[in-house]
């Protein structure tokens, strides 16, 4: 009788352990294999198979230092790719609907064009949408802000932190929008538009309705523009916008709109609200060293604030 359980689990460590040749450089010393057999629950045997497998394809060249332990001599990272079952790397992030998330996707876009490996964005509005997709391994990674990450961190095993981008912006400070210029804080009786799909929006939105009567107007977030129009609810939390730049119809005018800074204490701090985060599934081994090997959290930054200042121009992927 066939044992499929050592096929898999024969296929999964040759997998693993040409994504740690291919995010190695030559002369990098190998772990051994009694750490291999440690680190994933497998026999010696599968171990070896697995690299004498790779050896053999002429994936890699291995030379043996004695007690000083066993080293890459060579690879060709072409043939190692293919063995790694990556294919095309794809994350994900919201529409790129202003400057701060165009900027964005160009910085990261442009520094993952450098790999010699296809890959490619899809942009999903709302962090919950974005997770729910991570956790089902739609995609390599996500992009979300600091503050939607840290609660992702602590809620949701499968999530590992792989880059904080602390140079650039995800998006500009929430305010608080009123269709009745009179109006300057949330008040019981009022409609508040919420996208619970946003965490962020919604987190802070539930908190400044802490202890009022209001009523939840279900919106997508990006359908602002049209919540305005149709007079749906009378107070959003919305980032401030660049009036128009992001509306697909006619612009808005400022003047149909009143703004209030947001003053809530106890909510996440500004930074964290502004703060990108990349976010990798746990069984996803080596994605995110794959990752940190081509985005630089502070070249990330310069490409943005370039292309922010119009001295670069913008690229989706």
């Amino acid at each position: 009788m066939i044992n499929n359980d050592i096929y898999k689990k024969s296929g999964l460590m040759r997998m693993n352990i040409a994504r740690d040749f291919y995010l190695m450089d030559p002369g990098g010393r190998i772990p051994t294999i009694l750490e291999y057999t440690e680190q994933f629950s497998v026999s010696r045997g599968i171990v070896q198979n697995a690299i004498r497998q790779l050896e053999e394809d002429g994936c890699i060249a291995i030379e043996k230092k004695g007690v000083k332990g066993t080293f890459l001599r060579e690879k060709d990272d072409r043939k190692l790719y293919a063995c790694t079952g990556w294919g095309s790397v794809t994350g994900t992030m919201p529409l790129p609907l202003n400057i701060n998330l165009i900027s964005l996707a160009t910085a990261l876009g442009e520094q993952l064009e450098q790999a010699d490996f296809p890959f490619s964005f899809a942009y999903i509005t709302g962090s919950e949408r974005r997770l729910g997709a991570l956790e089902h391994m739609m995609y390599d990674f996500i992009v979300v802000t600091r503050a939607t990450a840290l609660d992702y961190l602590n809620a949701c095993e499968f999530v590992r932190e792989c880059i904080t981008l602390k140079d650039c912006s995800y998006a500009s400070d929430f305010v608080l929008y009123f269709l009745d210029p009179s109006k300057h804080e949330i008040e019981d009786g009022m409609r508040v538009a919420v996208d619970m799909k946003c965490r962020d929006q919604w987190e802070l939105t539930r908190l400044l309705c802490r202890d009022k009567q209001v009523e939840y107007v279900s919106f997508p977030y990006i359908s602002f523009e049209n919540l305005v129009r149709k007079k749906a609810a009378d107070c959003v939390v919305y980032r401030l916008l660049d009036i128009g730049k992001t509306d697909r119809g006619t612009p808005l005018r400022e003047e149909e709109l009143h703004a209030e800074p947001i003053r809530a204490a106890g909510a996440f701090p500004d930074e964290d609200a502004r703060i990108p985060v990349v976010l990798v599934h746990r069984d996803n081994y080596g994605m995110d060293r794959l990752l940190q090997r081509y985005i630089d959290p502070v070249h990330s930054g310069i490409i943005q604030q370039a292309v922010c200042s119009g001295e670069k121009s913008y690229k989706l992927y």
